[in-house]
């Protein structure tokens, strides 16, 4: 699944227009990057995704 399928699919389940749906995987993006380039070594790296992922399919439930 590329960018786009992506944000087409949030947009269709949110019901947000799929042009700020992109802005908001765009910034997304953007923190993850920053985030991971300022991690120290590829552990911490990991744990920081791991984290993201974690949080995510918590606020699933």
């Amino acid at each position: 699944m590329n960018k786009t399928e992506v944000a087409a699919k949030v947009s269709e389940k949110s019901g947000v227009g799929l042009m700020e749906c992109h802005k908001v995987l765009d910034a997304l993006e953007e923190v993850l990057s920053e985030e991971l380039a300022h991690s120290q070594g590829v552990s911490n790296a990991l744990d920081k995704v791991y984290s993201v992922l974690h949080f995510f399919k918590n606020k699933n439930r």
